[in-house]
């Protein structure tokens, strides 16, 4: 897909996973190749803000390029000049794209390998700030990040999605109950599974901007948006997900 750099774009992202694994080495590195297939991109993960408060612990995250996931601080990089001769584009850069996790902490209780089902129903903030900055909305679903862990069952109701949703509404973190391979053969535990990631990026969505939107201009973009990821991955699943014909994109 074509993404020209004279414009700002907001990445919604899916799914989260456990640890959004696919985002950090996509977008937080150019190991990927990034900067090769989207010259003129800044390309800014986004995060909870405590991540930026932690001594110490606050420079990774920095240092990779992150950013907050507030409204303030996705506004301002949509926002942001995209003239080339502009001093905050003196790295060679012109155009930002915000990486959005959309689905977050709640969406990384469902985690588990081909259960994709994401938390996007009721989250339109995202489809509010484009309209408001004139943004294009980029689809991405990012295949293989849930198949790096495994979760032991936890239906809504169950003591232990009780427990989880209790520390995710408290902290705003999820502890999600994740197992992986450990160092030796045939064990588990929490490295990632050594499984294909493949990212892949959808056609941009043009609304132009509306300073004001109404809720129903917010609702039109959302239902064009899951429309869009719903083909998108209709049209990708058969080349990364295992019996795909039983797997379907599910929206909560």
């Amino acid at each position: 897909v074509d993404l020209p750099a004279d414009r700002n774009y907001i990445f919604a992202a899916f799914p989260h996973g456990v640890l959004s694994t696919s985002t950090f080495i996509n977008y937080g590195t150019d190991t990927t190749g990034f900067g090769r297939l989207f010259p003129g991109i800044r390309s800014k993960p986004c995060t909870l803000d405590f991540h930026f408060i932690i001594p110490f612990f606050r420079e990774l995250p920095l240092n990779w390029g992150f950013a907050s996931c507030s409204s303030a601080s996705i506004k301002n990089m949509m926002n942001a000049s995209n003239n080339p001769n502009h001093p905050a584009n003196r790295d060679g850069f012109t155009s930002n794209a915000a990486v959005l996790v959309v689905g977050g902490a709640a969406e990384s209780l469902h985690c588990r390998p081909n259960n994709f089902q994401l938390v996007l129903k009721k989250r339109k903030g995202f489809c509010k700030i484009a309209l408001e900055t004139g943004a294009s909305l980029v689809p991405v679903l990012h295949f293989g990040e849930l198949d790096l862990f495994d979760q032991p069952p936890n239906p809504p109701g169950s003591p232990l999605r009780n427990f989880q949703e209790w520390i995710k509404n408290t902290t705003g973190i999820a502890p999600a109950a994740f197992r992986g391979v450990g160092f030796l053969q045939n064990t588990y535990g929490i490295i990632p599974r050594p499984k294909p990631l493949n990212a892949v990026v959808g056609r941009p969505i043009e609304m132009g901007k509306i300073e004001k939107p109404t809720q129903a201009d917010v609702d039109k973009l959302h239902e064009r948006f899951c429309k869009e990821l719903t083909e998108l991955f209709e049209e990708n699943k058969p080349k990364f997900v295992d019996n795909y014909q039983n797997v379907k994109l599910v929206f909560e």
